[in-house]
């Protein structure tokens, strides 16, 4: 009975449903345009390698975003992009059919390719297609034709394979299936009976022989006749070991969609109007539209595609982003390093936005470096040698928003001079030090770059948070800030405020309407009078009739007390820290070559890479960080902070006439009410919640599979 329950209890466990953590939205940015910048002040043209949100694959992209208006029209004070003026370009390019490029073998109706003319020609065998992005996404050309998309369902990379026993279907997305029927491994070559299949109807029969390519050809696709939809090559036909099934395995696999976008002139997408639309290329421009590049405004385009403005009063800053809020896998890669074509061996924020970047004040501070020649970095040379790669971060400056806003200073914090670029120590301040860490932004503890904290929450200019009194903010990793009294009387009216993490009491402040309030930590990390928790009591008030009373509270800050020192000589993956100081830390591969074979995915640490591209002929890569939207994704902590609870504090022992959460019997102290909730301005709206859990059936299930073992045991 013990060996069962035991079994029993492994079962149980495996059973408990586990989540992993994910992210709800993905931004990937292109260079920035930046009034206030000699370098970005006249960035008004897009493409893969300054805003790799557009498609980039095989050497090859086709996309452009361009505003045909002089640099000095865009301003703080004239912030329009005019009618006409905003133009978006893709045109086709040439990609060879894997089964061509690596094993020779034309396929039916695919088109031929003239590199020095770039005109594609149709004939009976070819072994190209034509491609091009739209919108940050691969399309294919149909038959060439530009005008006339698909998307690309399946193409197996070179060195994957697809094995099909006898009878076995091959789920190749939307719809379509592959089904090996027979084999026949007798004849020379062997052959293979396979069946195309899309929603349950057959498309196609072909006995195909070993060796040889299979393509379906649809006789009309968007008005073109004679379409490849589908090629795949029978790389081997094997009879199975004794008792064992045969079977055939593929390669070189690709298939289209037969969902066709044809585009006209005058179609109608987002803000833009198709202008042309050739077989060649599509010009989309905003026609009729103008477009307000407004301050701390998101400015919708077409699709994922739209301009980021900066919360700047002071300079005109925006950038175009791809927002990607789709369940699925997503790259935030910089530009690519093309031995024939970019030489790109440094990148930083604008080049690489899976970096830091803050478009408010426009900093950043991460760069990664190959510091070798290009020269040796070729098809033939393809190492990166020790102590060349070299991944650099500063400090920079940046305001409190209470002081921004309201000029008023942070106990604690930090003073600036921006001549010489040195940071005090003050007892007041208005500026905290943060940096980018591997695409994440920390904050500098005291200024020492060398000492990371994570901003856990920090209320953007507009935010407000609303509470009443008795409710709970939950800020993040334990911390918790109560209201537990009120004085609406006194002037300037007055908040008694609690500052809780892990239900322990770190600090009871009251503070008037119109003042900060810090909480500073002793020691952290090494350092003292650390400001942790900074907040700005905007304003007391009480509701309808007098019979609630609330305090709305903005420019909120907060750190983490869990900091990361990081000291020389510390390892991250395959970088050492060569330095670390106050200023800045630099890593490098002191004792790690890299090798950027074909074909290969890298792992430098942190979640950095370096991705190298399946070709046997060109040395490209490039840098990338990888997030995952998950379906169902769950509310993340940040999200799940706006959710207020109802705490019981302890009275305020005051002569002061104050809303308590407590009352004496005889004052007029107002209570907070047992429903009392937390609200915000703005208010947000969370994303989905995961179902509950169901355990009804692992409880039944269990308690069945115990039964049964007792039964067996007792006979």
């Amino acid at each position: 009975m013990k060996q069962i329950l035991a079994i029993l209890a492994i079962i149980l466990i495996s059973a408990i449903p586990v989540t992993a953590g994910n992210v709800t939205k993905v931004e990937i940015h292109g260079v920035v345009f930046d009034e206030s910048s000699n370098k970005y002040n006249t960035t008004l043209l897009w493409d893969a390698q300054n805003f790799t949100g557009f498609w980039y694959g095989g050497g090859k992209s086709s996309e452009t975003l361009k505003i045909d208006q002089v640099s000095s029209s865009l301003k703080t004070s004239s912030r329009i992009i005019n009618e006409e003026k905003l133009l978006y370009n893709t045109s086709r390019t040439d990609q060879k059919y894997k089964v061509f490029s690596e094993k020779g073998k034309l396929v039916e109706n695919g088109l031929e390719y003239n590199s020095t003319s770039k005109i594609f020609t149709r004939n009976t065998t070819g072994g190209y297609y034509a491609r091009l992005g739209w919108f940050g996404d691969v399309y294919i050309a149909v038959n060439g034709k530009a005008n006339k998309l698909t998307k690309l369902i399946k193409e197996q990379k070179t060195d994957e394979k697809q094995t099909l026993k006898l009878g076995v279907s091959w789920d190749l997305g939307e719809g379509y299936n592959l089904t090996l029927e027979a084999l026949d491994t007798k004849t020379s070559p062997r052959q293979a009976w396979l069946i195309l299949a899309k929603d349950g109807k057959t498309l196609d029969i072909k006995v195909v022989n070993e060796g040889e390519v299979y393509t379906y050809t649809e006789k009309s696709l968007g008005g073109e006749s004679s379409v490849p939809l589908f090629v795949t090559y029978i790389d081997g036909i094997f009879t199975g070991a004794e008792g064992m099934a045969a079977f055939v395995q593929l390669k070189y696999t690709w298939l289209i969609s037969n969902n066709v976008l044809e585009i006209k002139s005058g179609d109608k997408f987002g803000v833009f109007e198709v202008k042309e639309a050739t077989e060649n290329s599509l010009t989309l421009y905003n026609k009729d539209t103008s477009i307000n590049l407004g301050q701390n405004s998101v400015q919708p385009l077409y699709g994922d595609l739209k301009f980021k403005v900066a919360d700047s009063t002071t300079a005109l800053r925006f950038y175009p982003i791809l927002e990607k809020t789709k369940p699925g896998k997503y790259e935030l890669r910089g530009g690519a390093y093309d031995e024939s074509k970019y030489k790109t061996l440094v990148w930083d924020a604008q080049r690489f936005p899976g970096f830091w970047y803050a478009s408010g004040g426009g900093k950043s501070s991460e760069s990664l470096l190959v510091d070798q020649s290009a020269l040796t970095l070729t098809n033939m040379k393809r190492t990166i040698e020790t102590e060349k790669l070299l991944y650099n971060t500063s400090r920079t400056d940046q305001k409190y928003k209470v002081f921004s806003e309201k000029g008023l200073k942070v106990e604690n914090a930090l003073e600036y001079n921006s001549t010489t670029k040195t940071f005090i120590n003050s007892r007041n301040g208005g500026y905290y030090s943060r940096l980018g860490w591997f695409g994440e932004v920390y904050v500098a503890v005291n200024g020492k770059a060398n000492k990371l904290a994570k901003l856990i929450i920090e209320q953007k200019t507009d935010e407000k948070q609303t509470l009443k009194i008795g409710t709970t903010w939950n800020l993040g990793e334990g911390f918790n800030l109560t209201v537990d009294a009120l004085d609406v009387k006194t002037n300037p009216r007055q908040a008694s405020l609690s500052l809780i993490k892990d239900g322990i009491t770190l600090d009871t402040k009251i503070v008037n309407e119109g003042e900060v309030y810090t909480y500073t930590a002793n020691n952290l990390k090494g350092e003292s009078n650390v400001p942790v928790f900074v907040t700005y009591v905007d304003s007391i008030f009480s509701g309808a009739k007098d019979t609630e009373t609330f305090l709305q509270i903005r420019y909120t800050w907060l750190i983490s007390q869990n900091v990361l020192e990081v000291k020389a000589q510390d390892k991250f993956g395959v970088f050492e820290v060569k330095e670390a100081n106050e200023n800045y830390v630099l890593l490098y591969n002191k004792e790690n070559s890299i090798n950027l074979a074909q074909n290969a995915v890298i792992d430098l640490g942190n979640g950095l890479k370096f991705k190298v591209a399946d070709s046997s002929t060109t040395l490209r890569f490039y840098p990338y960080f990888e997030q995952v939207i998950l379906a169902n994704s769950k509310i993340d902590s940040k999200a799940a902070s706006a959710n207020a609870t109802t705490t019981s504090a302890a009275p305020i022992t005051s002569t002061e006439t104050w809303a308590s959460v407590t009352t004496t019997p005889g004052t007029s102290l107002q209570s907070a009410s047992p429903g009392a909730v937390q609200t915000s301005s703005p208010v947000t709206t969370p994303g989905d919640t995961a179902k509950p859990q169901q355990w009804n059936w692992i409880f039944f299930a269990v308690a069945g599979l115990v039964t049964t073992g007792y039964l067996v045991l007792r006979k």
